[in-house]
């Protein structure tokens, strides 16, 4: 038994689909997109060169679509970020630092490492945490 060309790159399309089902990519909906065209091409009769050059095609417009479309920031990358650094901002306060800069602080409930950042003066008071690596939060004067 022998597939006719149609067959083959509707066979290809499916089977980039249900991949693509596992994957979440969108590449692989783009390359299965493709293989229908190609599979279209096929049917009509066009020959394998033309429907190999349809399926490059739309494979390279189609994905250099969905790379612009996925790099565009949206309010729901600037919501996750937010949930991810929910220490940012907040107010400790330093009752002394040590020689290297570092001070213990009070924070959440239990005591962390501090660290100012370059060029802070490294007196006691009140500082907003800029980031946190670790368990060591960063600091900078609170205005």
């Amino acid at each position: 038994m022998t597939l006719s060309a149609t067959t083959l790159w509707l066979i290809l399309a499916a089977l980039l689909g249900i991949i693509e089902l596992i994957a979440t990519t969108f590449y692989l909906l783009v390359l299965a997109a493709a293989a229908l065209v190609a599979a279209g091409a096929a049917w009509f009769g066009m020959e394998l060169e033309w429907q190999i050059s349809l399926f490059a095609v739309i494979a390279i417009v189609g994905s250099v679509w969905v790379r612009r479309i996925r790099s565009i920031p949206t309010k729901s990358d600037a919501q996750a970020e937010a949930l991810q650094n929910l220490d940012q901002g907040q107010i400790v306060y330093v009752n002394a630092w040590d020689e290297a800069g570092c001070a213990t602080v009070q924070y959440r409930g239990a005591d962390w490492q501090a660290r100012a950042l370059d060029g802070e003066p490294l007196t006691q008071g009140a500082y907003v945490i800029v980031r946190v690596e670790g368990s060591i939060l960063y600091l900078k004067k609170s205005s």
